[in-house]
């Protein structure tokens, strides 16, 4: 039953992220606003800022789409599924940078590096607990 319930964890983790995915690339800068950001209607009409912000909302939805393949079966693609879990990490490690060298984003930013930096060890440990389970 453990495998049943890690994978439809990765399943709404990965619609979460289409949902995150999906903000960014119809909104552009404006998701980021709704996040907190503080954006100038003039930043807001930069066409290269937009293209930017679209571009990587759009790129996201990569962590969604491997969160829902490697939910239809954990053990095959359990190396990419820890290779997403990192590179998810290490995004909220870059956080952890712009924090130091920037300072403080908007409150859900901070929530977002929360859960950039806690979920992938969580995932890890469930996954590990799931498999073992699963033998």
């Amino acid at each position: 039953m453990a495998i049943k319930n890690f994978q439809l964890m990765l399943r709404i983790f990965g619609a979460i992220i289409f949902v995150v995915s999906a903000s960014h690339l119809f909104l552009g800068l404006r998701a980021d606003a709704l996040l907190g950001a503080n954006i100038s209607s003039a930043v807001l009409a930069e066409p290269t800022l937009d293209s930017q912000n679209r571009f990587y909302g759009a790129a996201f939805a990569i962590y969604g789409v491997l969160l829902l393949l490697c939910a239809t079966d954990i053990r095959r693609y359990e190396p990419v599924l820890r290779w997403a879990m990192a590179v998810f990490f290490i995004g909220g490690l870059a956080r952890l940078v712009s924090i130091v060298i920037v300072g403080l984003p908007a409150p859900l930013i901070l929530g977002l590096t929360a859960i950039e930096l806690l979920a992938p060890p969580l995932l890890y440990v469930a996954m590990r607990a799931a498999l073992a389970e699963a033998d």
